[in-house]
């Protein structure tokens, strides 16, 4: 059990990392992996802004992440709670784990359906 907490624990510090390293190179150079589906659609998907978000929340900008990707803004409470659920909580609870999973199934709808509606308007 141990060693899988571990584990756990440095999967998450190696994302973390890369991901810094990742936004400091973008803020340096202007680098910036572009969106592949609104490089072949011209749409925005439903992740579109997140880089900006997290770039504006490095920067304590809280207006400009929350213009960047809104619905992630807002949701990213959640989003770490699995996280820490996922990798940290034993899942001896078979009611939670089904209840989880139906609310992880309506947050994948809920960023779907805002995909759409942010194209439409």
């Amino acid at each position: 059990m141990k060693k899988t907490y571990y584990g756990n624990i440095i999967t998450i510090l190696s994302a973390g990392s890369a991901l810094i390293l990742y936004l400091v190179l973008r803020r340096r150079t202007g680098f910036s992996v572009p969106c592949v589906f609104h490089s072949l659609t011209g749409f925005k998907c439903p992740g579109c802004g997140i880089t900006h978000m997290l770039d504006s929340l490095m920067s304590l900008d809280l207006c400009g992440a929350r213009e960047a990707n809104v619905f992630v803004f807002f949701t990213s409470p959640f989003l770490l709670f699995e996280l820490v659920y996922e990798f940290f909580i034993p899942h001896k609870n078979m009611n939670f784990r089904r209840i989880n999973n139906i609310l992880l199934i309506i947050y994948c709808i809920a960023l779907i359906s805002f995909g759409i509606v942010r194209n439409i308007a």
